[in-house]
């Protein structure tokens, strides 16, 4: 994987998703859907976590209510179950990853802001933003349920570079996505990876590589540092 980090004289803004980026909570997120089958004494899917994979918590809801739940429960009360779970678990056990409070204070100072794109519904946001103090480093957040379209497609990150006023080569996504990440990359965008160790970035390294694009693995938030000036 590559070691360097962005060219940061040629980044004005950064687009930061939150689970599996700024937090550690994607283990919550595959065995909450989990759990929901074993409390009804449902065998789980083989194929469930791909199922869910790039939905927001809405349409899992969906599809758990509609194919799944033996009696009858409607969206509204699957979302409601798994989001209360969701939320205690980022207001009491999620932790944040080492060096996030860190980089986030110096691309402020650095004069760069920031936002956070996400498939997590607002109120799931507002908790880790008060959980952890971090709140005061983004200057707005978007999530693909209130956007209407999730990932796979890019008007998240295009709506955010147009309310920073700057062109997307000129814009750092930072993601742990493969399918975020795609996106981004065919959008234009520059791009740091979090790997999500059970993941393969090889294909996107080398679309990256096709498309010239500015590239690259974090391993540590500390590797970001220092962040230029504009």
């Amino acid at each position: 994987m590559s070691a360097k980090t962005p060219d940061w004289q040629n980044i004005d803004a950064v687009i930061f998703d939150m689970d599996g980026t700024l937090v550690d909570s994607m283990h919550y997120w595959v065995t909450l859907p989990q759990d929901w089958f074993g409390a009804r004494n449902l065998p789980v899917p083989d194929d469930l976590e791909v199922e869910l994979g790039t939905l927001d918590l809405w349409q899992a809801s969906t599809l758990l209510a509609e194919q799944y739940s033996p009696c009858g429960e409607t969206t509204q009360q699957v979302y409601d179950e798994i989001q209360a779970k969701m939320d205690k678990h980022y207001a009491e056990d999620i932790p944040m990853w080492p060096g996030v409070k860190e980089l986030l204070q110096a691309l402020k100072s650095a004069g760069k802001p920031c936002c956070i794109a996400t498939m997590t519904d607002r109120p799931q946001v507002e908790t880790v933003l008060k959980t952890h103090g971090i709140g005061e480093f983004f200057d707005f957040v978007l999530t693909t349920p209130e956007v209407g379209i999730g990932k796979e497609r890019p008007e998240i990150f295009l709506q955010a570079a147009e309310r920073f006023g700057c062109a997307p080569k000129r814009t750092l996504v930072v993601e742990d996505s493969r399918t975020a990440i795609r996106t981004a990359l065919l959008a234009g965008f520059a791009v740091a990876v979090i790997p999500n160790p059970h993941y393969d970035y090889a294909p996107l390294a080398e679309l990256a590589a096709d498309l010239q694009a500015d590239f690259c693995f974090v391993s540590e938030f500390s590797n970001l540092l220092p962040v230029a000036k504009n």
